[in-house]
């Protein structure tokens, strides 16, 4: 057994193809496919369903690929070591970052973060909290951005800032503002299942055990501007996080009001593994972002922080 080989049928369970996964790994469909043969051959057993459209691991191959995939990212933390990458800011790191935290935190500190460290080379991609943990476990991710705590053994947690969660709310006119300032959750617009954020919104109004709200059509999204767009041609309300500011207009400014007096903030945190070995660029990644966020978002001190 090779560390290619393992490789390869890594690949092959993410891709659910061979000529794709020999794509990715840089070696001719049939020279991975013989590899692939030879590793089954010496395990004495099938390792994927090949009838199967896409393909598919069979029960003993999803037992192989789970121990390769921690192999893998073993293998790669002795790279990493044996490349100096424990105590340099270099090299590759894959990313992920919530939607609710991506569109605002990423411009502001990822320039910098470049312009600092040239030899880094990030990929970020937007990812539920979910697939975050998940592709964290897999060896996918090296990092991770999101709402915690996430109460997971198998990963560490530094938190980066708390962030307050604020009150969108739209009325013409408003002949009541007193009333607009209250949570009202029939007039709540939410993000779609599945965001820490909207698990967030259930937790602060208790939404669970009130009447939803009523209305002939469903809009799914993860996005927080359409969200608020849509709270407002409604005369409705939102949840918003604090950064979300920076991107809203005046207009839209003046509807945005503290949650009283609950005041609840969101922790938002850096991931990782916990065989993790690259201290320094989790270090210059935790830096920079401390620096473009408020100081006093970053304090420790009493705060309502609202689990997910």
């Amino acid at each position: 057994m090779t560390i290619n080989q393992i490789e390869y049928i890594v690949a092959i369970a993410d891709f659910k193809s061979f000529s794709k996964a020999a794509d990715h790994c840089c070696v001719s469909q049939p020279s991975l496919s013989i590899q692939i043969t030879n590793l089954e051959d010496e395990l004495n057993m099938q390792l994927f369903d090949r009838k199967s459209k896409p393909i598919i691991p069979t029960a003993h191959g999803e037992e192989i690929i789970a121990q390769a995939r921690a192999v893998l990212r073993e293998w790669n933390n002795l790279k990493a070591l044996s490349n100096g990458y424990s105590n340099k800011v270099a090299g590759s790191i894959n990313l992920g970052v919530i939607p609710t935290v991506a569109p605002y935190l990423v411009p502001k500190f990822l320039s910098n973060l470049g312009q600092t460290y040239p030899d880094l080379h990030i990929s970020i991609a937007e990812l539920t909290t979910a697939q975050i943990k998940q592709q964290l476990l897999e060896g996918k991710l090296d990092l991770g951005i999101l709402v915690t705590p996430l109460n997971e053994d198998t990963l560490r947690e530094t938190p980066l800032y708390y962030e307050e969660l604020l009150l969108f709310s739209f009325a013409k006119g408003r002949a009541n503002e007193d009333f607009e300032k209250e949570i009202l959750p029939e007039k709540l617009w939410l993000l779609e299942e599945g965001h820490c954020l909207s698990s967030q919104i259930n937790f602060i109004c208790n939404l669970r055990n009130l009447k939803p709200k009523s209305s002939n059509f469903v809009y799914k999204s993860g996005s927080l501007e359409t969200i608020v767009r849509l709270a407002k041609d409604a005369e409705g309300q939102t949840i918003v996080p604090q950064m979300l500011l920076d991107y809203l207009t005046d207009d839209l400014k003046n509807n945005i009001f503290p949650i009283l007096p609950a005041k609840p903030y969101r922790e938002v945190s850096i991931v990782h593994g916990q065989n993790f070995v690259r201290k320094a660029v989790l270090k210059a990644v935790v830096d920079e972002i401390q620096k473009i966020v408020p100081q006093e978002w970053t304090q420790s001190k009493v705060r309502n922080i609202i689990p997910i």
